[in-house]
């Protein structure tokens, strides 16, 4: 029986610089599957740009992502393959905006409606289900 492996996502010597400021010095990091993980530190020492790269909104300079125990190619994927990979993986920005004419739950399914092409009965009980977990259901 082929099982999924227990680590989700790993990094091994991911290095990412902006000129001459190296930001992410070689990170290796792991997270297994049911885990809940907390990145914490100062402003401005590389949180969310490791999370961009792991996401691919920012291309790390060099060294390995795996999901699932598959390498992820980042140097030679198209668009399509981009966006595959990105819906795999969620993440909040530091400064994100919600839609203010919206209710928190159609703010929480626009992404998976409109992107992912679920049907919105089916996001809607997924979205609540979400909201649920954290409090927020009403």
């Amino acid at each position: 029986m082929n099982q999924r492996p227990t680590v989700e996502i790993e990094t091994r010597n991911l290095k990412k610089t902006f000129g001459e400021l190296e930001v992410l010095k070689g990170v290796d990091f792991k997270v297994r599957r049911h885990r809940v993980v907390a990145l914490v530190g100062p402003s401005g020492s590389g949180k969310s740009t490791f999370l961009r790269c792991l996401n691919l909104l920012e291309f790390p300079d060099s060294g390995d992502i795996l999901w699932q125990g598959e390498p992820v190619d980042y140097r030679r994927m198209r668009p399509a393959e981009l966006s595959r990979h990105r819906t795999k993986m969620g993440m909040v920005f530091q400064h994100f905006n919600l839609f203010p004419h919206r209710s928190v739950l159609e703010n929480v399914i626009e992404g998976p409606v409109q992107v992912l092409g679920t049907p919105a009965r089916k996001a809607r009980g997924e979205g609540m289900e979400l909201l649920s977990r954290v409090g927020l259901e009403e």
